[in-house]
């Protein structure tokens, strides 16, 4: 994902140059689908004819040109993927500052937080972005990113082996998806979202970027509150012949990490095997702590115990790092004591950083525990300025219980009604509404949104303020009646009937939701087999199908 390379010379040889490619170094990966080896020879039947000819003749000055139009310097993530990076490889390139320059970025160590000096400008911004990947700097990264757009290299006009068309095809694709990495992790998430779609119809056909565009678009779109709507293609792509580099792949998927913790599938854990693997083979401190500080997260995740987890070795290790690279030591560490002064110490981390996301986890915490002003207000205006919705790390009845704390603080809006939707918490989602609807001052678009929230909830109580609503003769009443018109259909659960069934649903068993709601067993019990008659299911696994599809359809 370079803007530009240095430049090189074929020459005849096997054995590929000291440095030859940053992204050849590496190993054995793990499993995104059945053992995928980036390093393994992939050959070359997908590269285009005449440069293969011309190589097997050992046609020196014609594989040069043959590579200028297909290879925007050294970048090899383009359309050719590993076939061009490995044939690159065995013909050997000469070593120059940039490659030496990005070489020293991978294997700095963890508390470096500056790029090589440099007076050439395009190297100057080549250092810059991936000093700042590995340091996780988010905030200079998104600045990075946004001065891209107004960034242009005179070099490109008097250089061989960059072919002008495709360097300037590729700079569109590759800018707006740095943007959209930027603003996905430290700005607002619907920037993000149109960033990436935009950058689907650019480049030239079957780039891995835009398999990457497309999951960071699909992944924003659940953070920001919708279902998965379609299957993430990138890390199939990444088992490919024509996939990534190994360091492309690595770039790519450190991006996308916070949004796989979102998922409730194994995409974290495989993501997070396939960057360490990647890392231990660059040999890159930096690289390994952020993998190590992932597998960490994955592992807390699946219910280990933070010595279990490795979460000591972490923060020994990350004591000394830049901010960017405590960010998430710090919020595992918090989220492991659940000390309010621990979510404190990492918002303001994730603060220096630029890490939105991190902010964002760590004020919904700190709301849900001690919602004290300061938190109250700097997570309400995170929420409705950026478009986070299911905020990472944080369980979905946490999340509840933070919405809930912004309503009872004053605080109004979208972003708090949606927030409690999404944490299956029907009791707290109808407090959190009612405290809308009631209020006087609150925006007519929240008060709106308010009311068809009680329409999506679908249970005994909500259709009982609904119809209460709906006597009303102004535009509430107006929404509230249509929302019971389009609701008329199907049998309702009360709110602890609900919030049983959707735990079910999760594959909790009875004692584990007695335990989180402070019930007994036998309630429980009695709960799910009220759910089941009303829900017309024959047993519980049928009636969490029945309510999982009520919602989807909801």
């Amino acid at each position: 994902m370079t803007i530009s390379g240095s430049k090189y010379a074929v020459k005849p040889q096997q054995r590929p140059g000291r440095l030859a490619s940053l992204a050849a170094v590496g190993s054995r990966v793990g499993e995104p689908s059945p053992a995928v080896d980036l390093w393994a020879p992939v050959g070359v039947d997908q590269l285009p004819f005449d440069l293969v000819n011309s190589v097997a003749g050992q046609d020196w000055p014609r594989v040069r040109d043959q590579l200028a139009t297909v290879m925007d310097a050294v970048t090899t993530d383009g359309v050719y993927g590993r076939q061009l990076l490995q044939l690159v490889m065995r013909l050997g390139l000469v070593e120059e500052a940039e490659l030496i320059g990005v070489r020293d970025i991978v294997l700095a160590p963890v508390d470096r937080c500056e790029p090589p000096q440099t007076a050439v400008p395009h190297h100057a911004v080549l250092f810059a972005a991936y000093e700042y990947q590995y340091q996780r700097a988010v905030g200079r990264y998104r600045h990075w990113a946004q001065k891209l757009f107004s960034f242009h290299s005179d070099a490109i006009w008097s250089r061989e082996d960059v072919p002008v068309g495709r360097h300037l095809r590729y700079r569109r694709l590759h800018d707006a998806v740095a943007l959209s990495f930027g603003e996905a992790q430290g700005g607002r998430l619907p920037v993000a979202q149109t960033l990436a779609r935009n950058a689907m119809t650019l480049g030239d056909p079957g780039e891995p970027m835009h398999e990457v565009a497309h999951d960071l678009d699909h992944l924003v779109g659940v953070a920001m509150g919708s279902s998965l709507s379609s299957e993430l293609t990138f890390r199939q792509r990444t088992a490919s012949p024509t996939g990534p580099s190994p360091l492309g792949t690595w770039e790519a998927i450190t991006h996308l990490q916070p949004f796989f913790a979102l998922l409730d599938d194994s995409s974290l854990q495989e993501s997070v095997t396939l960057t360490q693997q990647i890392a231990a083979r660059f040999g890159s401190p930096r690289s390994q702590l952020q993998s190590q500080g992932w597998r960490v997260a994955a592992d807390l995740i699946s219910g280990r115990s933070p010595t279990e987890a490795g979460l000591p070795a972490l923060l020994a290790k990350a004591r000394h790092s830049s901010p960017g690279l405590r960010t998430l030591p710090s919020l595992l560490l918090a989220r492991s004591t659940k000390d309010p002064e621990d979510f404190r110490t990492a918002e303001v981390v994730a603060r220096s950083a630029g890490c939105v996301w991190a902010q964002v986890s760590a004020l919904t915490w700190l709301v849900a525990l001690d919602p004290q002003p300061v938190a109250v207000r700097w997570l309400h205006r995170l929420l409705e300025k950026t478009g986070w919705r299911r905020p990472v790390l944080v369980p979905a009845t946490v999340a509840a219980d933070a919405a809930l704390g912004l309503a009872a603080a004053g605080k109004r809006g979208t972003s708090i009604i949606e927030v409690a939707a999404l944490g299956n918490r029907a009791n707290v989602t109808v407090e959190v509404v009612m405290r809308h609807i009631d209020d006087a001052e609150t925006p007519g678009a929240a008060r709106i949104a308010a009311v068809e929230v009680l329409g999506k909830l679908g249970t005994t109580h909500s259709r009982e303020i609904l119809r209460r609503v709906s006597r009303r003769t102004d535009v509430l009443g107006a929404v509230a009646r249509r929302v019971l018109a389009s609701r008329t259909a199907g049998t309702t659960l009360s709110e602890r009937e609900l919030e049983v069934v959707d735990l079910a649903r999760h594959g909790l068993t009875n004692r584990a939701i007695a335990e989180r709601l402070n019930l007994s067993p036998h309630t429980i019990a009695r709960h799910l087999s009220n759910a089941r008659t009303k829900l017309g299911a024959a047993n519980r696994a049928e009636a969490a199908a029945k309510f999982g599809d009520a919602r989807l359809s909801g």
